[in-house]
């Protein structure tokens, strides 16, 4: 046996144990890649995934939803998560998704629109009430015991 060959099988041995071993097994299977890149697009866009987004969505069966799910999370994509649902490491729209975004506008709309009108019904309310004791108030009597006299 050659020096040199025996150097690099040796070395190899040794070599080995510190290549990880997802590494050295990375194959995918071609049906996950292929619909990697429109998962990953789906996960940043909805800021969340799961294997039941994919299978709705991308109409998928069970277990390439469920491969899909888990090269993203192998590939950093998505973070773990708890039952199955995990949010984006890196979302697409942070602070401006359109529903959330309207969302908080109506609802700030709406509060003001309340306000105004708890306001309307307090002024009608008080006006209503002043008007009541206006009229169940006695008028003052100007009873005058003696008639007006005049100067003739």
């Amino acid at each position: 046996m050659k020096r040199r060959t025996f150097i690099a099988s040796v070395s190899a041995l040794f070599a080995a144990p510190a290549v990880p071993l997802a590494a050295a097994s990375s194959a995918v299977p071609a049906a996950l890649t292929q619909h990697f890149a429109k998962a990953k697009l789906l996960a940043r866009c909805h800021d969340r995934a799961s294997p039941e987004m994919f299978m709705r969505l991308m109409k998928l069966d069970g277990d390439t939803a469920r491969g899909v799910f888990n090269l993203l999370q192998d590939k950093g994509v998505i973070g773990n998560g708890i039952d199955g649902i995990t949010r984006a490491i890196n979302p697409l729209n942070t602070h401006c998704v359109p529903n959330e975004a309207v969302r908080a506008r109506d609802l700030a709309k709406m509060t003001s629109d309340i306000a105004k009108r708890v306001r309307d019904m307090a002024k009608r309310r008080l006006e209503a009430i002043e008007k009541e004791l206006a009229d169940d108030a006695p008028e003052p009597e100007t009873s005058d015991p003696e008639p007006p006299q005049t100067d003739a």
